[in-house]
Parts: structure tokens; C-alpha cells; sequence
């Protein structure tokens, strides 16, 4: 292990590598995550880690479970150190020593948890560690959709009654579990925010037909998408049995799906079924969505679970009327019939009637253009990170 005064690159990923030993009255905010499996919590983490204020905070990033961080997006630059505890079963106290060790060496002041699992680590690590820790839940489950997810949020109650904060993503999802006895010493909500610098829509007409020309798609078919990972509660088979209703109806749409996962082989069984071979693509992972997105004309979200979906967000903000589940936080991000349309999860007809009104290119452009206004109005990275910069910096009066 590198000495703390030591300045170096950072290129030791299964170990602590610290970059920046300078004393400092920064308060040290070190952000936890379970795994670097991908996914919109992860994703959201690394997003926090890429834009909290260095000049403000000094910053630890860290997995319980084994990971490379050279496979995210995280800007490495910014941080002090990078660490993986390698905790392969459920618990270790191995993993609690080494992090309240870590804690006390990196002068932790703030645990930014994500989601429930880390905060068994983070909490026994900051009783065994000397200096007194924050510990701040960033939670991004509505509903478990497992009998095992259940089981964790009973323990989820035990511990979130000991963190300083919890920060829930949307006013629904804090709603819900405030019904339900979750508590913790203090709750917000920060909605997640998109960068719409980023996800701007600057594809020009040539640039939109080749990346439709490379699916297979012409320039004047009708291109439903939905970009998430291939897995079962974001329920692909919903959109296909859409489609195969509007392509009976008369509706020659077609379908993008955007992303990879354990489900492909049944996705692509199911498009066989329903003899939709010619009208669907499946494009495997993409490291970047937006060409692919902004080749769309519609965008939908068939997720039968979700709490504040970043997906959504960008699509948006690339210009998208969305179709999206009256699931989790949706209400907050669609206005019905004003920039998309919302409807119950597994209600195909309701889908397909939705995808059949945004058959319209004139209807499509309103609501896309609607879409595009409201995360430029309300959910901007921007607005997120000065949430989070204002919350965190309260939390033990640390010098704004």
C-alpha cells in the first residue's frame, strides 16, 4: 500500500491508491457502492464522483465487491484514492477492518452509501473506526421484486434508522416507503439529473439515416426504442407484443432494442414467435446510446419496476417523446399527453394505442420537443449536484 504522502498515478485497482496527501480542511467524502455491475444506481454514483466540487470535497471511491474501475466512466483525476474490498460473500469483517482502517487514514468524514447493501460495511466500519463518519443512504429501489430483495429491506430498516441521511431519488419512491416504516435520522429527495450538454441531439439528417441504414431501418419507417439492459423487470416481451398488435392493425412499426443482457435469447425466441424478424433489432451493449436514440422517433419504457429512471431522462432530453410505465417516480418525469404517455405495466392494449397515437410525425415532434423543454427546466446534472454539494456540506457544518 502506497504511503498517504506519496503522489503518484493511480495503478493499483485491487488495492487503495492514493493520489493526494495534502492536510486539508475538505471534508473527505468517500462513495460506496456493492459492485460495478452496470446499472442506473451505478451509474448515478459515478456521475456524483465526476461532478462534487474537488475545491470542496476530497474524494474516495470504493466497491465491496471485486471490480476494475478502469471499466467505468469515472474520471479518475478526481479522486484520492480508488479501492475494492473483495468481499465475496454476503459480510466480512475483513472488508469492515480494512474500511474502518481506510477511513481513519484517508480522514473519512462522509459515507455516501449506494443502495442498502454497503451500509452494513459502512456502518460497522465507522463503529470500529476513530473518527466520527456521516453515513448518507443514496436509495434507488421503489418495490423489491423479489422475495429475497423483501427480506433485505427488513434489514434495510434496522439500518437506515442509523444513517444521518437518506436521499431518496424520487417524492413517489419516499411516499412509498415512508408508508412503510423506512426511516432514517433525516430524508430528502434530489431527483436524478441528466447532463444535456451531452445528451443533445446534434445527429444531422445523413448522420441519422446511416445509423438507421446500419439496423436495417429506412428513413421513413416508424422506429419505436427502448434502451435498457436485457432483463426480466424491464419487460421487453410487453414492447414486442405492442408491436405485433400495431403491425396488425395496420401500423408497419418497427422496434430498437437498445442493450445486452441474460434475456436476449428469450427476446429473440419471442421475436420469432411472433414473426417479428424483419421488424426488430437488438443491438447488443452500445458504449454510447445516443446515435442510436436519436435515430428513434419514439421511445418507450416498459419496466414493470422502476424508481426515477436516467434512461427516460435522456431520452428526453434527446429530443424523444417517451411511452413509459406509471411505475416509480414517472409521474414526475412525464406530463401525460403533453411530452409522452404514460400507462399501467402490462396493459399492451394501452401501449400499443399510445404508440399508435405517436404513429403522427407532427404528434411526435410537439411531445419530443415538450420532453426535450422539461429536463432542460427541472432535471439538469447541474440542478442534482448543487443538491447534493448543499446537503453534504450541512451535515457537520463543513465550511461552504
Amino acid at each position: 500500500m502506497q504511503n498517504p504522502t506519496d503522489v503518484s498515478p493511480i495503478t493499483e485497482y485491487g488495492d487503495t491508491a492514493v493520489l493526494d496527501g495534502e492536510t486539508s480542511q475538505r471534508p473527505g467524502v468517500l462513495i460506496l457502492l456493492s459492485s460495478l455491475i452496470p446499472g442506473g444506481a451505478e451509474k448515478h454514483a459515478v456521475s456524483l464522483a465526476n461532478r462534487l466540487d474537488t475545491t470542496r470535497f476530497r474524494l474516495t471511491a470504493c466497491s465491496i465487491k471485486a471490480a476494475d474501475w478502469r471499466t467505468t466512466e469515472l474520471d479518475q483525476s478526481r479522486v484520492d484514492a480508488l479501492m475494492s474490498l473483495e468481499v465475496r460473500d454476503k459480510f466480512s469483517w475483513r472488508a469492515v477492518e480494512r474500511l474502518a482502517r481506510e477511513i481513519d487514514r484517508q480522514r473519512i468524514d462522509i459515507i455516501v452509501c449506494v443502495n442498502g447493501y454497503p451500509v452494513l460495511h459502512a456502518l460497522a466500519a465507522s463503529l470500529r473506526a476513530r473518527r466520527r463518519v456521516r453515513l448518507v443512504e443514496v436509495f434507488h429501489t421503489t418495490r423489491p421484486a423479489t422475495i429475497k430483495g423483501q427480506a433485505h429491506m427488513l434489514l434495510n430498516r434496522l439500518l437506515f434508522r442509523h444513517c444521518d441521511l437518506l436521499i431518496y431519488v424520487s417524492h413517489a419512491q419516499r411516499q412509498y416507503w415512508r408508508g412503510r416504516g423506512l426511516r432514517a435520522r433525516r430524508d430528502i429527495v434530489i431527483q436524478n439529473g441528466v447532463d444535456t450538454a451531452h445528451f443533445a441531439d446534434r445527429l444531422t439528417a445523413a448522420q441519422r439515416e446511416q445509423v438507421r441504414a446500419e439496423f436495417g431501418f429506412t428513413p421513413d419507417d416508424y422506429v419505436i426504442g427502448l434502451c435498457g439492459f436485457l432483463r426480466p423487470e424491464k419487460a421487453h416481451d410487453d414492447l414486442l407484443h405492442a408491436l405485433h398488435q400495431l403491425r396488425q392493425r395496420g401500423i408497419p412499426a418497427k422496434a430498437m432494442l437498445i442493450g445486452d443482457g441474460p434475456r436476449r435469447a428469450h427476446i429473440e425466441q419471442l421475436i420469432a414467435q411472433l414473426q417479428l424478424q424483419h421488424a426488430v433489432v437488438i443491438t447488443g451493449y452500445r458504449p454510447d446510446v445516443r446515435p442510436c436514440v436519436a435515430s428513434c422517433d419514439v421511445m418507450t419504457l416498459t419496466s414493470h419496476d422502476e424508481t426515477f429512471s436516467l434512461a427516460a431522462l435522456e431520452s428526453m432530453a434527446l429530443g424523444k417523446p417517451l411511452v413509459m410505465t406509471r411505475v416509480g417516480g414517472a409521474e414526475e418525469q412525464v406530463q401525460h399527453g403533453v411530452n409522452g404517455f404514460l400507462y399501467e405495466p402490462a396493459d399492451i392494449e394501452a401501449l400499443a394505442s399510445h404508440l399508435a397515437a405517436l404513429a403522427d410525425p407532427q404528434q411526435r415532434r410537439s411531445m419530443g420537443e415538450a420532453a426535450r423543454r422539461s429536463v432542460h427546466r427541472t432535471f439538469t446534472v447541474e440542478r442534482m449536484m448543487d443538491a447534493f454539494t448543499c446537503e453534504l456540506l450541512s451535515l457537520d457544518n463543513f465550511p461552504a
